[in-house]
């Protein structure tokens, strides 16, 4: 779960942040603050993936309270004044929001951050991590190495498998993840009836596949390359499935 904090002086503008950010899966209930020094005492104490910071508090400005941080999490900016905006991203702010917030544009400035974290970190799918080996698969579950952790994830939640050279990228509902290991590698242990390769540099998830139309393959949205050499079996995979279904 991604952790939030609100530091915000206005109690109002808070339950607006807790609204729009309840609408989005895989974040913990945020904690919030009307005084930014119990905020900043919080935030010190207990690292959080996201911020969600005003600027002209009392006794503290939202700016000086960035540079306070020993480290650094994602911080957005939510302010009724524009003229802060160039200091902020000088700050490393993900976005930069004006009062009153859309849940359009807050939208926006969540995808930033989504993508921001689950760059930095392993999205953990299923149970706590285990102290098990990562070659302690189960039916349903793939054990992968991750910053040297032991990250366990769902294969019914891949969507697809892209190639890194010697690391891998694996594209999830929840997110994504990226290991140290090659293609190949995983190829050889994803279960052949629900993973197929489309291309040298990607495995998709064949019941996640929507669309095949020449040279490409559409799933979950994301348009993927189709390889000549690997087209023929892709296609005979589905000619199979029809005929199963029938």
């Amino acid at each position: 779960m991604i952790t939030c904090a609100i530091i915000d002086d206005e109690p109002l503008a808070i339950e607006v942040l807790q609204a729009h950010l309840s609408r989005f899966a895989g974040f913990a209930p945020a904690s919030t603050f009307i005084d930014p020094v119990e905020g900043l005492c919080f935030v010190q104490r207990n690292q959080v993936d996201l911020i969600l910071l005003d600027i002209e508090m009392p006794l503290f400005n939202g700016l000086n309270f960035i540079k306070t941080l020993t480290y650094k999490p994602a911080v957005i900016i939510v302010t009724a004044y524009r003229n802060y905006a160039v200091e902020s991203f000088e700050l490393e702010a993900v976005d930069y929001l004006v009062k009153p917030v859309s849940f359009h544009r807050f939208v926006k400035a969540m995808s930033k951050v989504t993508s921001l974290i689950t760059r930095k970190q392993p999205v953990i799918i299923g149970d706590s991590m285990s102290t098990g080996t990562a070659d302690a698969d189960t039916d349903n579950d793939l054990w992968l190495k991750v910053d040297k952790k032991l990250v366990r994830i769902s294969l019914g939640d891949i969507l697809y498998v892209e190639s890194l050279k010697d690391y891998i990228r694996i594209k999830m509902s929840s997110g994504e993840l990226i290991a140290h290991q090659t293609l190949n590698a995983i190829l050889e242990r994803l279960p052949t009836d629900k993973f197929v390769r489309i291309h040298k540099s990607y495995v998709v998830a064949f019941q996640k596949i929507d669309v095949i139309e020449g040279n490409m393959v559409k799933s979950a949205g994301q348009t993927l390359p189709l390889g000549r050499s690997f087209r023929q079996e892709l296609l005979d995979r589905v000619f199979k499935s029809n005929k199963q279904q029938t």
